[in-house]
């Protein structure tokens, strides 16, 4: 990680939220220096939390940070992050790569406060605090070749990474894998509570279901010579019991219940970054 980034490459981070934190642990494990590393946050206790855990250099001035940064990510909730590029505009350098984890905030936006600067507009998720999470995203037409790399080695050290080629695509990476750990959750909430009600703990029910998930995730991860499709064949027997479930699920219309659900997600998405846009005509 260090060698790609180089030793000389500095990263500022504007907002300390959790995002932010994932990303820095990861660096910071994979080789990058933390005194390359600076983060901003408007409280003193937040400033001292951070340069404590992380050994980083921490500020509460925007300008600063950013007047010395090579990569600079913004972390800051999406319907503040106009005020805060306003806020550091005339400190952007043409050589500097800016990437936001801003959801819905949508690079033409972006292009405008920052102006002719490379742009990633990224879309992270959860399991990015175990470094096990999977990033959206897509760059403006001013990113060069090694600054996309710095996205992918920046992300690298959380999960991984998958370029789009269309900015639309996003709403559908937002359905797929931006919310989507919050799909596994709910149905994990349901198995471990059917659990419950056939006279198992809520610690064991917990345990045989997650853990279950968890080699079925590692399965179609690592297993990539096999579709999905046949993992799931070859464990349903015929007249099994676990035929019987999925009749169940196929009864109950589950093909329906995800595409309306996801549709439901991406749609959303598009309103948001609909909304987000119409800042930048102010």
């Amino acid at each position: 990680m260090q060698a790609n980034l180089g030793s000389k490459i500095k990263i500022a981070f504007i907002g300390m939220g959790n995002m932010a934190s994932a990303i820095m642990q990861g660096l910071i494990s994979s080789g990058v220096p933390a005194a390359n590393i600076t983060g901003t946050a408007r409280t003193e206790s937040k400033r001292e939390h951070f340069s404590s855990t992380f050994n980083i250099n921490m500020t509460a001035d925007n300008n600063a940070a950013v007047q010395d940064a090579d990569i600079i990510v913004l972390c800051v909730k999406p319907v503040q992050i106009q005020d805060v590029i306003n806020g550091f505009a005339n400190e952007v350098k043409p050589h500097q790569l800016f990437i936001s984890v801003a959801a819905g905030v949508e690079l033409p936006s972006l292009q405008t406060w920052l102006g002719e600067v490379g742009i990633v507009r990224s879309m992270p998720n959860t399991p990015s605090q175990l470094g096990a999470g999977i990033t959206g995203l897509i760059g403006n037409q001013h990113i060069s070749e090694e600054q996309k790399q710095w996205a992918d080695v920046l992300f690298s050290s959380v999960g991984s990474s998958l370029w789009v080629s269309d900015e639309a695509h996003m709403h559908t990476v937002t359905a797929l894998a931006g919310s989507s750990p919050a799909y596994f959750f709910r149905f994990v909430e349901s198995m471990i509570r059917h659990g419950v009600q056939q006279g198992l703990s809520a610690e064991d029910s917990r345990t045989l279901a997650t853990q279950s998930m968890l080699g079925a995730a590692r399965m179609a991860t690592e297993l990539t010579d096999m579709s999905v499709e046949q993992m799931r064949i070859d464990i349903t027997s015929p007249k099994g019991a676990t035929e019987q479930a999925l009749l169940s699920f196929e009864a109950n219309g589950i093909e329906k219940m995800m595409d309306e659900a996801m549709t439901a997600c991406a749609n959303r998405s598009r309103e948001f970054a609909s909304q987000l846009s119409a800042t930048d005509k102010d």
